[in-house]
């Protein structure tokens, strides 16, 4: 039998208290206009947004429901402390984040280029240089994130989104929410 003292018991606010504390309690929507919903899942959405004072520059706007993380909150600190430690022209790169009653966002680059994985079954099979040239990206994200300690641990080809849809379109890693730091 486990022994909890109401004083150990944790409330909504107080699970967030910590992370909160790097976040921006400024309500986002008065800092960015959200535009269309790209995506959703379990945890929340993510929408483009751009800045009020810039609508030229488009973000992804990834917002996750407090209510469905208060017992993953140890994940999301793992995985927006990572994100801020990564810098490479194949990873997703994070900008900054919000937390307000009800969510928290997390603002990142935004690619609308589609997923690997939509690429691979709409073109069947890829030239060699066109396969070369994608697993040297995915390897040298892999290798960035391993030489600063980090695990993916979800690496697959729906992880992967194209910056854009020209034919020479970056690719960039995405989903850091199973990610774990080691050494």
């Amino acid at each position: 039998m486990v022994d909890v003292h109401m004083s150990e018991v944790k409330t909504g606010d107080q699970v967030f208290k910590q992370i909160s504390e790097t976040f921006s309690t400024t309500d986002i929507r008065t800092v960015y206009a959200f535009e269309k919903l790209i995506g959703g899942g379990h945890f929340g959405s993510v929408r483009i947004a751009h800045r009020i004072t810039d609508p030229q520059i488009k973000y992804a706007v990834k917002s996750i429901l407090k209510e469905n993380i208060k017992k993953d909150v140890k994940l999301l600190e793992e995985e927006l402390a990572i994100l801020t430690q990564v810098d490479h022209p194949n990873i997703i790169k994070f900008h900054e984040t919000y937390i307000d009653y009800r969510y928290v966002h997390i603002v990142m680059e935004l690619s609308e280029g589609g997923e690997l994985f939509e690429k691979i079954v709409e073109m069947h099979r890829f030239t060699e240089a066109m396969a070369a040239s994608l697993m040297r990206k995915i390897l040298s994200s892999v290798k960035h994130l391993h030489e600063h300690g980090i695990c993916h641990r979800d690496l697959k080809p729906e992880n992967f989104l194209f910056s854009d849809n020209s034919p020479d379109a970056e690719i960039k890693l995405i989903d850091f929410g199973l990610s774990k730091r080691f050494g």
